[in-house]
């Protein structure tokens, strides 16, 4: 590996740390998506060693009684005042003393320990298999007797490495694999494809709310990019029992974790099959069924289970709470008939690329459409790259595996657009954030369609400067975010745009932020951390760019040698 290469990768991984808690420093109890249900998901088995059923799961009590002391997220909905619940603006606009009773509720231990008690809303997210909330369970049990504050930190820090892990484990793939006996263009691949990783949370700034928080993606992404090392680890040495093992019970893991594995599963086998019979020929086909039996024997072992299980409560396998109430409503080809119009067909996908670019946190308040359409076009420009560099690779090589893995996570996600629009008429919903937790391989593509197209001056001068935005929009983002929780700026009813009040204090405001802020917060911890990571990922870039240029005057990028 070259020395700047590996430099630049130490300073973006420690950055990224540190920035991830800066993220859960600031962020406010349940601002996360879906933190209030992951949460007494999480609570509810840890406690009782029961599984969550949709049908019957609620909010924990403990969740519910919150709302009377301390503000929630902005609804998107109405009547846009949280059930009568605070707002941020609402909350710092109270007398003293409610703002006094708020802080002490959440930086006070509870006189006991938490233990879950059925709420009376209903649990939505209990349509989850169950393997993340086993894995964060002895988190829990460990620190419910703590603050509110602090026992959400060390949860959403818990959950936060698994996705923190997935960097790691794919830079250790890289490292590993480029350590080997190596021609120097395999190894300058290695190269685009670790900078492409490296670069991710860079270019699209929703990796940290998407996996700084409490939900199951952060483990999604560990377990993908777990697939992604033993799978390029096997490109040379050719599929046998022992993959086609270790395969099925990563994939039963990861369908054990989120439904949205199913279609990943779909890639990551169909590739191996049409890959080994277009290579081998029908001679290896009694190899390939007996492997792929095999992998997919494990995998309904670890999860089929759960999926069988709502099968025969819902009719449904993947059991969500979408398909389910569509089921109950008389299905898709009848809500479409009612509902379809090319207008929510095209909003909801427009809004899915969006909101993988950018979609903030669960208020999900935005900014103007003119300071997004940058983020937007970074996303249509990196994918460009990448595709045009697939006419020179065959189908079935290494380079096209993230097509393989994200056309069917991208067609279940269209179909949940479809979804959406046969229940309520419009296709909005449909988060492309989750997209993230595919960074390994589609951090890996990026790269490779940078590398493509380096040599062209033209394209490292558009590079720099959506970089350069990104990392702009980042920092001011971030101010906005901080505005938000502690109140000075706010969301009101169907605008989702960040509204302004007349003027705002001296120093843009952020003195009295963080001051606020560290009522329902650690603004002091999350400033540092924040500052400190800024600096490291800066470092890193600087030393990415500059291995790029040692990589720009070696010889051209080489096709995918895996034909």
């Amino acid at each position: 590996m070259k020395p700047k290469v590996v430099s630049a990768v130490f300073f973006l991984l420690s950055g990224y740390l540190l920035l991830g808690i800066a993220h859960i420093a600031a962020l406010p109890p349940w601002e996360g998506f879906d933190e209030t249900a992951h949460y007494s998901y999480l609570q509810q088995i840890a406690d009782t060693w029961g599984f969550p059923r949709l049908e019957a799961a609620r909010i924990s009590k403990d969740v519910e009684r919150y709302v009377r002391f301390a503000p929630i997220p902005y609804s998107s909905d109405p009547p846009f005042e949280n059930n009568g619940g605070f707002t941020y603006k609402s909350f710092f606009e109270a007398p003293e003393e409610t703002v006094v009773r708020g802080k002490e509720y959440i930086h006070n231990r509870p006189t006991k320990a938490r233990h879950y008690a059925e709420g009376t809303s209903r649990n939505w997210q209990a349509q989850h298999p169950p393997l993340y909330y086993l894995l964060l369970s002895p988190v829990y049990a460990a620190t419910r007797h703590l603050s509110w504050g602090a026992h959400l930190f060390i949860l959403r820090f818990a959950s936060y490495l698994f996705a923190w892990s997935a960097l790691m484990l794919a830079f250790y793939s890289f490292f590993t694999a480029a350590s080997g006996d190596l021609t120097h263009q395999e190894i300058t691949r290695y190269h685009w494809g670790m900078l492409g990783v490296g670069i991710w949370p860079v270019l699209f700034p929703q990796w940290f709310p998407e996996m700084a928080r409490l939900g199951n993606d952060s483990l999604c992404a560990l377990i993908m990019s777990m697939v992604w090392l033993v799978t390029i680890r096997v490109l040379n040495t050719g599929q046998g029992a022992r993959y086609s093992i270790i395969l099925g019970v990563l994939l039963g893991l990861g369908c054990l974790t989120k439904a949205l594995f199913v279609p990943i599963t779909v890639g990551v086998v169909s590739f191996w099959v049409f890959r080994r019979l277009c290579l081998e020929g029908r001679k290896a086909l009694q190899s390939v069924l007996s492997h792929t039996f095999l992998t997919c024997a494990l995998i309904a072992c670890i999860a089929g289970w759960w999926y069988m299980g709502n099968w025969l409560r819902h009719g449904i396998a993947l059991g969500t709470f979408d398909m389910i109430s569509l089921n109950n409503a008389g299905g898709m080809a009848h809500g479409l008939a009612k509902n379809l119009t090319v207008t929510a067909l095209l909003r909801g996908h427009a809004a899915f690329v969006a909101t993988f670019a950018w979609c903030g946190t669960w208020s999900l308040v935005r900014p103007p459409y003119v300071y997004l359409a940058p983020m937007v076009f970074t996303v249509v420009f990196a994918a460009a790259a990448y595709l045009s560099t697939l006419r020179r690779s065959q189908l079935l090589s290494m380079e096209w595996l993230p097509v393989w893995l994200v056309v069917p996570v991208l067609a279940g996600l269209s179909h949940h657009v479809l979804l959406q629009i046969a229940l309520a008429g419009q296709g909005r919903g449909t988060g492309g954030w989750y997209l993230h937790l595919l960074v390994v391989p589609l951090g890996v593509a990026v790269g490779h369609g940078f590398g493509a197209w380096w040599n062209k001056s033209s394209f490292r001068t558009i590079t720099g400067v959506l970089s350069l935005y990104a990392v702009l929009f980042s920092i001011c983002i971030s101010r906005l975010q901080l505005l938000l929780f502690s109140g000075l700026v706010f969301k009101s009813g169907t605008n989702k745009f960040y509204q302004f009040p007349d003027s705002l204090p001296s120093f843009l405001g952020l003195p009295d932020a963080i001051s606020r802020l560290g009522v329902i917060a650690f603004p002091g911890l999350g400033f540092i951390t924040w500052m400190c990571g800024g600096i490291l990922v800066a470092i890193g870039l600087i030393l990415t760019w500059r291995s790029t240029h040692a990589l720009r005057t070696g010889p051209p990028y080489p096709p995918c040698p895996y034909g």
